[in-house]
C-alpha cells in the first residue's frame, strides 16, 4: 500500500465520523434483539426466534457485500455510507410496521444497508490512516460496535416501554436517517477518488476477482476461516449469552444481563487494547491467532460452568471471552486493508468480510441446533473451541513463515 496521507485534521475527522456512523450502524443492525422480548407476544413467536432474523440480517449483508468495493469505488465512500445507512433506516421502519412478515422483510432491508459500511470506512481508513497506527485506528473504529450495542440496551427497553416497541424501531430508523444526512459535508474531504463511472451493478469478474486474490495470500487465507469462526463465536456471545446464563446457569434476569454488558464492554476495550499490541508488535497476524488460542480456552472453561459455580468466576470468564470474542474485528480488517494493492482496500475488506458475515450467519442457527440435539449449551460451546483452536493453528503457522 502506498504511504498513507499524515494530514492530522483529515484523519481525526475520519476516525471519530466513522466511529460515529459504526455506533447508528450497529443500533440498526442489533435493535431486533432488545426488542425481541417485547415485540415477540404481539409478533405470535417466541423472543428466542431472534436467531433466525439476526441470520436474515447477515445474509441479506453478505449479498451486498459481494461487489461492494466496486460500487465503493463508482459513488465514493461517503455516498456509499449514505446510501447503506438509507437504506438500514428503511428496514427500521419496515420493522415498526409489526408482524411477522414484516419483520422478516426488515431483517433483510437492515442487511442490506448494514453491508456496504465496513468497505467504505475501510477505504477511508487505508487512505488517511498512518501505517504505524493502522491497527489500532481501525480497533477504535470498531469499538463503536459494542458501544452501539450498549446503547441499544441501555436506550431501547425504555423507549419500548414508555411508547410501544414499534416507536422504539422507528426511533432508530431516525437517527440512521440522520446520520446519512450529517456525514454530507465529509464528501468533499473523502470522494475526491471516485472514478464517476455508471451505476451498473459490478459484473462477476469484479465480484470474483478480489475474492480470488484474497484467497492466493498465505495470509489472508487462513484469516478468512478465522474470521469466520470469530464472527462465529461473537454472535453466540451477543446473542446467547443471556439466554444460557437464565436457562443454563440460573442467574437471574438482571444478572445475566449485566453479564453480556460486562463481555460487551470488554469487547470495547478488548479492540483497542488488541489493535495497539498489533501496531507495537508490527505482528497483527501473529496477534489474530493468540486472540484465538485465548477464544478457545474461554468457550473451553465456559462450556464447564455450572449453577454452583461462583458468580464472580462465570463474570471472569465471560468477560475473558468478550474482551476476545468481540475485540478482535479491528485487527482483522487492518490486515485486510493492509495487504490489499494500492487503492483496493475496500474491496479486499469486502472479499474477507464475505467469511466474517457468513460465520455469523450460521452459528446462531448451528448453536441452536446443537442445543435442541443435545439438550446443553456445553456442546455449542466446545465445538465453537475446537473450530477457532484449528483456524488459529494454521494462521500461527502460515503467520511464523512470514506469509
Amino acid at each position: 500500500m502506498p504511504a498513507a496521507p499524515t494530514d492530522l485534521r483529515r484523519y481525526l475527522i475520519a476516525l471519530v465520523s466513522l466511529t460515529l456512523v459504526q455506533v447508528v450502524s450497529t443500533m440498526v443492525f442489533n435493535q431486533a434483539s432488545v426488542l425481541a422480548p417485547a415485540a415477540a407476544p404481539e409478533l405470535g413467536v417466541a423472543a428466542a426466534d431472534i436467531a433466525y432474523y439476526v441470520s436474515i440480517v447477515y445474509l441479506a449483508a453478505m449479498i451486498s457485500t459481494v461487489g461492494g468495493g466496486t460500487i465503493n469505488r463508482r459513488l465514493g465512500p461517503i455516498r456509499f455510507i449514505q446510501t447503506g445507512l438509507a437504506i438500514a433506516a428503511l428496514g427500521s421502519f419496515v420493522l415498526a410496521l409489526g408482524g411477522v412478515a414484516m419483520a422478516a422483510l426488515s431483517a433483510f432491508i437492515v442487511g442490506l444497508g448494514s453491508g456496504p459500511l465496513t468497505i467504505a470506512s475501510s477505504h477511508i481508513l487505508a487512505r488517511v490512516s498512518p501505517p504505524r497506527l493502522a491497527n489500532v485506528t481501525f480497533s477504535l473504529k470498531q469499538s463503536g460496535v459494542p458501544l452501539g450495542f450498549a446503547i441499544c440496551g441501555a436506550v431501547l427497553p425504555t423507549l419500548a416501554l414508555d411508547f410501544g416497541w414499534r416507536w422504539a424501531a422507528a426511533a432508530v430508523g431516525l437517527l440512521s436517517i440522520a446520520g446519512a444526512i450529517a456525514v454530507q459535508p465529509l464528501r468533499a474531504l473523502y470522494d475526491d477518488e471516485r472514478s464517476g463511472a455508471n451505476a451498473r451493478l459490478p459484473t462477476l469478474a469484479e465480484i470474483f476477482e478480489p475474492l480470488q486474490l484474497a484467497w492466493r495470500d498465505p495470509i489472508l487465507r487462513p484469516m478468512c476461516f478465522i474470521g469466520m469462526l470469530f464472527s462465529a463465536t461473537q454472535a453466540i456471545v451477543v446473542n446467547f449469552t443471556v439466554v444460557y446464563a437464565v436457562d443454563g446457569l440460573q442467574m437471574s434476569y438482571v444478572l445475566a444481563g449485566a453479564l453480556l454488558s460486562a463481555a460487551t464492554v470488554a469487547g470495547a476495550f478488548g479492540r483497542i487494547f488488541w489493535g495497539a499490541l498489533a501496531d507495537l508488535l508490527r505482528r497483527p497476524s501473529a496477534v489474530l491467532a493468540g486472540i484465538g488460542a485465548i477464544i478457545a480456552i474461554a468457550a473451553t472453561v465456559m462450556s464447564f460452568t455450572t449453577p454452583a459455580w461462583p458468580t464472580t468466576a462465570v463474570y471472569i470468564v465471560c468477560t475473558i471471552l468478550g474482551g476476545t470474542a468481540v475485540g478482535w474485528n479491528g485487527v482483522f480488517i487492518a490486515e485486510s486493508a493492509s495487504r490489499a494493492p494500492p487503492g483496493r482496500a475496500a474491496e479486499f475488506t469486502g472479499a474477507t468480510q464475505l467469511f466474517v458475515f457468513a460465520g455469523a450467519l450460521l452459528s446462531p442457527l448451528l448453536f441452536r441446533t446443537v442445543l435442541a440435539v443435545t439438550g446443553f449449551y456445553e456442546a455449542g460451546y466446545l465445538l465453537l473451541a475446537a473450530g477457532v483452536a484449528t483456524a488459529s493453528f494454521f494462521l500461527g503457522r502460515a503467520a511464523r513463515r512470514g506469509g
